[in-house]
């Protein structure tokens, strides 16, 4: 008879450097935008900025991983203009490109002339993507607080 020996090797990695399974279907890596925000390789922004992006966001990523909310359009967009979207997600670029990343498009509306991030009506949401974002954003928030 053989005998087979595993060895387990944990190492003490943070989650979110890791795309999970179901983030592979994503198209642009929203994880490899949320390490640059909270290394801040674009930009210099406070602790404080930051949590305060990342928060933001992950009430974005977490009304869309709710299947009654993630098909209401009030829930698929963000003005520009908006005083607390522009105070949360100007300081750090990489915000922005983490919410193209996860589908939404910077869209000028000609009904009422302003710019919003938003997810196309006919662009169907993943839940299974949208939880495992929400996972990788609450790390995120617990490293940086």
């Amino acid at each position: 008879l053989h005998s087979i020996h595993f060895v387990l090797l944990i190492l003490p990695t943070p989650t979110f450097f890791f795309h999970l399974p179901t983030m592979t279907s994503f198209a642009n890596a929203p994880g490899r935008h949320l390490q640059d925000l909270i290394l801040d390789t674009h930009a210099v922004a406070t602790k404080e900025q930051k949590l305060a992006c990342l928060k933001m966001l992950r009430t974005v990523v977490k009304n869309l991983s709710d299947p009654k909310k993630s098909n209401d359009p009030k829930f698929r967009q963000l003005k520009l203009s908006n005083p607390k979207v522009e105070a949360n997600l100007t300081p750090c670029p990489s915000a922005l490109e983490y919410m193209k990343a996860i589908g939404f498009d910077i869209v000028h509306d000609d009904n009422d002339g302003e710019e919003y991030l938003r997810m196309k009506e006919e662009m169907k949401i993943v839940l299974s993507d949208m939880e495992a974002a929400l996972c990788e954003l609450n790390n995120a928030v617990d490293m940086v607080s």
